[in-house]
């Protein structure tokens, strides 16, 4: 498979914005000296080795690198393929794919088992064995139940459209209360709303782990879930979510679903009008995906300064997350959320509009609301609605 990385010129302008390479500034852990490695390995010229697989496996695939690339090469392709090939080589990373794997595959039985192991946890501590101890550390609670375990239609009286939510692991198992302050804000704009019932996981976690084969099962169940709808729109609570089943599904099955958007792309085009001014100094927080694989930056600040909010302008960067990413490299992870800690001293709130962001900031920020943007808009759809 070829990736057009011999046309790689060494410039280093994928460099800039690589997160790893800011947090760890040695070559192999940025953009261009991974590029180096990925032709090397995509040739024949080098083994797998235990460095070679930590460089692999180390990179956000935050998608910054093909963005700034002049000559367009796309490195996370590239990266994909290498983890494929390299994916048994690390025996830890292995079994996590596995154990991955048969949870996403079962993942309403795995949100079940993880949720009693919460409930039994001071008399069977599971929450103190890898990778469950990763997650503790982030301090995550589940809820009671999931998104998709209630109701699968929301109709409205006189509906004005009808849209489709793919809400996304976090969103359904996590944060399921994101999910219902999108769907209670399109039903009082009039909206019938659908949560498909035969959504899985989007696969990026699967593709992340080399794990092609199982990604592709679920991008071909998605597509049968969502392409036979009837809907206007798509709209994701997750940016990689959409990222993967609009763009990432085309290299990996042919098809993508056309009408998929991220939530402030929706919400942007309907022109709200304006609210009184907030007093609270807010910063949004761009995901990665949102920015390198959907191109949306400006819509959600549009929504915040319509909402009245005062917004603050800070510096862009990664919240360290990565999907798996933060379960194998924790420190690293760590050290470049402290990035974004410090950059947003300043902020009475932070609003993002993905839940892993979320998850990761919210992780350390305790002394200030860290919001989807979803509840945000619902939030001043019912101040409006009641006034």
């Amino acid at each position: 498979m070829s990736f057009e990385l011999n046309l790689c010129v060494k410039c280093g302008s994928c460099k800039a914005l690589c997160p790893t390479y800011i947090e760890d500034v040695t070559e192999g852990m940025s953009a261009r000296g991974r590029v180096v490695l990925l032709e090397k390995f995509h040739e024949g010229k080098l083994e797998p080795s235990k460095k070679l697989d930590e460089r692999i496996f180390s990179c956000m695939l935050c998608g910054a690198c093909n963005k700034l690339c002049p000559l367009g090469i796309n490195v996370t392709d590239a990266m994909y393929e290498a983890r494929n090939r390299l994916r048994d080589f690390n025996k830890k990373r292995r079994f996590l794919g596995l154990g991955i794997r048969l949870g996403l595959k079962k993942a309403s039985n795995s949100f079940r088992i993880l949720k009693f192991f919460e409930t039994i946890n001071e008399m069977l501590p599971v929450f103190r064995i890898y990778p469950f101890s990763a997650i503790k550390r982030m301090d995550v609670t589940l809820p009671d139940s999931a998104l998709r375990d209630g109701m699968s239609i929301f109709r409205v009286s006189k509906p004005r459209g009808r849209i489709a939510i793919f809400a996304g692991c976090s969103v359904n198992f996590i944060y399921p209360n994101i999910g219902r302050s999108l769907i209670e804000s399109l039903n009082v704009m009039n909206y019938d709303v659908v949560l498909p019932k035969g959504e899985v996981c989007c696969g990026a976690p699967l593709m992340g782990l080399g794990r092609r084969e199982d990604a592709v099962e679920m991008a071909e169940r998605n597509m049968n879930a969502f392409k036979k709808l009837n809907v206007e729109a798509v709209i994701g609570l997750c940016p990689t979510c959409i990222d993967s089943i609009k763009n990432g599904y085309r290299s990996l099955i042919g098809d993508g679903i056309d009408n998929a958007v991220e939530v402030s792309q929706f919400f942007s085009k309907l022109q709200p009008s304006a609210f009184s001014p907030q007093p609270s100094k807010v910063i949004y927080h761009d995901p990665c995906h949102s920015i390198y694989g959907l191109d949306v930056s400006v819509e959600p600040r549009q929504i915040l300064r319509s909402m009245g909010f005062h917004l603050m302008d800070s510096e862009r960067g990664c919240c360290g997350f990565g999907g798996t990413f933060r379960l194998l490299y924790q420190e690293l992870s760590e050290g470049i959320l402290e990035k974004r800690i410090e950059e947003y001293k300043r902020a009475d709130m932070i609003v993002t509009s993905c839940p892993n962001c979320i998850l990761q900031l919210r992780s350390r920020i305790k002394d200030r609301p860290v919001r989807h943007i979803a509840e945000v808009i619902n939030e001043c759809i019912r101040i409006k609605a009641c006034n």
